[in-house]
């Protein structure tokens, strides 16, 4: 997920999710979530934008699962295909302080980048500069690409977000080296 905004945390906005196409007859459109979809179940309101242009809020009448991997929603007062075909393409957010809560262990990729990388011995590695959704598991990306640290429990030890660090297996600094 990516972070926008400038000023103060609720004005940053989160985009979780882009609109693909118009579902059907009455109002419904396609998304491509990029939060899990149990977190969507208690969103009453969200956000579209273009590139360049202004955050426009939404009331949510309805959101539920379609297939294995996307989610349908419509919007109050949008009740026919005509009114939502525009909506393609524009992507979905929520206010930073909106979003869904995290268990324990769990983090929006914002949250990850920017955080220092240190093995536990102390050894610097850099800076998490993003997050590469891959199966099994998603990959911390460091100083743009030059190393890619696997986001599994055997290698991460500690996320310090407080600290603003991320402490990993003193492993990778052998494989570093």
């Amino acid at each position: 997920m990516q972070k926008e905004g400038k000023g103060n945390e609720e004005n940053h906005f989160v985009v979780v999710g882009k609109i693909l196409e118009p579902y059907g007859l009455k109002g419904e459109l396609k998304v491509e979530p990029y939060l899990e979809g149990s977190k969507w179940k208690d969103i009453k309101r969200v956000f579209l934008k273009r590139k360049g242009g202004d955050y426009v809020p939404f009331k949510v009448e309805l959101i539920k699962r379609h297939g294995t991997d996307r989610l349908l929603i419509k919007f109050e007062g949008f009740d026919e295909r005509g009114r939502v075909e525009g909506f393609a393409g524009a992507r979905v957010f929520l206010p930073a302080n909106e979003l869904p809560k995290t268990e324990r262990g769990e983090y929006y990729y914002f949250e990850l980048e920017g955080l220092e990388v240190f093995t536990e011995k102390g050894k610097r590695l850099g800076v998490v500069s993003g997050v590469v959704p891959q199966k099994p598991y998603h990959l911390l990306e460091v100083e743009g690409g030059k190393l890619y640290i696997p986001f599994v429990k055997e290698l991460i030890k500690r996320v310090e977000k407080r600290k603003g660090k991320i402490v990993v297996s003193h492993l990778l600094e052998e494989l570093i080296d």
